[in-house]
């Protein structure tokens, strides 16, 4: 019986340290929003990121990552990259921001209120912002903010 109590005190234990612990995340993602051009027929997702939680001269890119199954079959794709791979500053120099950038063509230009309803769904989780290297994922954030062009 004594030694069911201690287990039971130490899984007790356990659970409230881990209830503390969330997602230990870099912070990397200062802010992020979509743009619809409704006459081009694309979409621009774009993000501002720092790089104040990483180590000097460390390589990082950003992609999104589409959950939202009406904006996946819109782009034909889940996954779009942005053009360029970062590196975070150098020793000794002060944080720096980064703006990333990448504009897709929407092949089903017939979704797209239905992708913008997706996206400001604060319930879904239809595009996410992810900062990743050779590591894996660094940092993420779900975006909901979306503008019209």
């Amino acid at each position: 019986m004594k030694a069911s109590k201690t287990v039971m005190m130490a899984g007790l234990f356990l659970a409230i340290l881990l209830s503390g612990c969330n997602r230990n995340a870099a912070d990397m993602v200062v802010k992020g929003s979509i743009t619809v051009n409704q006459e081009a027929e694309t979409l621009t997702f774009s993000g501002v990121l720092t790089d104040e939680a990483l180590d000097p001269d460390t390589p990082f890119r950003a992609r999104f990552f589409l959950q939202g199954k009406t904006i996946k079959n819109a782009l034909g794709t889940d996954l779009i990259y942005t053009d360029e791979e970062l590196k975070s500053r150098k020793e000794g120099e002060a944080p720096k921001e980064y703006r990333v950038e990448k504009t897709v063509e929407i092949k089903k230009s017939e979704e797209i209120d239905k992708i913008i309803s997706e996206i400001e769904n604060e319930d879904k989780e239809s595009v996410t912002i992810e900062i990743v290297n050779d590591n894996g994922r660094i940092d993420d954030k779900v975006l909901h903010d979306i503008k019209k062009e």
